[in-house]
């Protein structure tokens, strides 16, 4: 991956129930405007097209909100027209990623997906404690998570990515194992493995203040996290982000899609609530966002070729220097645990982060944050632990 590749994220906002540690920009309503949010994010993406005129495809990531509601026919009308808007370099093949809920996961709507060329699933087990899946809110208990990964296969999904959360309230060790082997058995290609994070403004908040739910320590946390990493690295999954693991075996099943973000790559945000990075002629970029508002959203007019800075209708918009937009690059780059090239982010960003950034990262690796191999800077293990730390000190 790198800063030429480019991707399109559409963000889908309804659900049947809003969970209770949610706080994305989700909408949830007895019945879904299908044609009505396709037309919307069609022409969102002509207008802003001309922003990134030129890119090539990678990547397509149908995120939410519950994207897997959306009916097949109009994520293929949505993937066709930004293949068509982006065509991808020869002999490349675009990841095609829907995140899906088990619970809505029927055969007639897996084989849809495939027919609408989606080539890859992230399904949000979280778990496979049924009192824990309770207690998250989720819609699906532990046998309809292992028959809808089943009956993706039947349909024909090679490549699924699976959400495990750990460090779970009241979680046991013998149920974290547990969940671990469970998450084994199914073999997916993919694992994205979150702790429970308590947002601002959800019902989790709400709960952990009021003393519902205690939430477990820092310690126990690190220590969840570390038994996570330990047993999937011996299964033969590659850690190759800070909560991301790929199954060996020679063929690269990292995300393409998320590696975007690490390394700097552009993408388009489409619908709802969603983010945008370009990157701009003299060396820096911007970052932009649509409101969180469904309804908004969905009365808005779209201005084709308006530059984000004059876009008085977005919720954010940020400039971003050219130094300013190497110190993300540093710290986003760090994320993967391969390390840094210090010879890349000098031809990327045209100077020596040692040089000019060598106090923040001299009292990094002091404190055994980071470490430094010929011309690799990564996290060391502890760093990993305390990886907001090192974001802060960086950017």
């Amino acid at each position: 991956m790198g800063p030429d590749c480019f991707g399109v994220y559409v963000h889908f906002p309804y659900c049947r129930q809003r969970c209770p540690y949610c706080d994305f920009a989700v909408s949830v309503q007895p019945s879904v405007p299908h044609e009505r949010y396709r037309d919307q994010v069609l022409a969102e993406l002509a207008a802003r097209a001309p922003l990134y005129a030129g890119r090539a495809l990678v990547s397509i990531y149908f995120g939410g909100g519950t994207p897997s509601l959306w009916r097949p026919d109009c994520i293929a009308a949505v993937r066709r027209a930004v293949l068509a808007t982006f065509p991808p370099r020869p002999g490349i093949e675009p990841e095609v990623t829907v995140e899906a809920d088990p619970a809505d996961l029927s055969d007639e709507v897996l084989l849809g997906l495939r027919a609408a060329g989606v080539n890859r699933l992230s399904l949000g087990v979280q778990s496979l404690t049924d009192r824990h899946l309770l207690r998250l809110g989720r819609q699906h208990d532990a046998a309809q998570a292992r028959s809808a990964v089943a009956r993706a296969r039947a349909a024909g999904f090679a490549n699924l990515s699976l959400d495990l959360m750990i460090g779970l309230p009241g979680q046991r060790w013998r149920e974290l194992e547990e969940d671990l082997e469970g998450f084994l058995s199914l073999a997916p290609e993919h694992l994205s493995v979150y702790q429970l994070t308590v947002e601002p403004g959800t019902a989790l908040a709400a709960a952990v203040r009021a003393g519902k739910v205690r939430m477990p320590g820092d310690a126990r946390q690190a220590e969840a996290y570390q038994r996570a990493k330990l047993r999937l690295q011996e299964a033969g999954y590659q850690h190759y982000e800070i909560s991301s693991y790929a199954r060996g075996g020679g063929q690269d099943l990292r995300a393409v899609h998320n590696r975007l973000y690490w390394t700097l790559g552009e993408y388009l945000g489409l619908g709802v609530s969603a983010h945008s990075f370009r990157r701009l002629p003299d060396g820096g970029g911007e970052r932009f966002a649509n409101p969180r508002s469904t309804r908004q959203y969905l009365a808005r007019a779209f201005v084709p070729a308006l530059e984000p800075a004059d876009d008085a209708s977005l919720a954010y918009h940020e400039r971003l220097e050219p130094e300013a937009l190497a110190r993300q690059g540093l710290w986003l780059g760090l994320r993967l645990l391969e390390g840094l090239s210090l010879d890349g982010f000098r031809q990327q960003h045209g100077y020596d982060p040692l040089l000019r950034h060598g106090d923040e990262i001299g009292r990094l690796l002091a404190r055994g944050l980071l470490e430094r191999s010929g011309d690799v800077l990564r996290l060391t293990s502890r760093g990993v632990l305390l990886a907001d730390e090192v974001g802060v000190a960086l950017v």
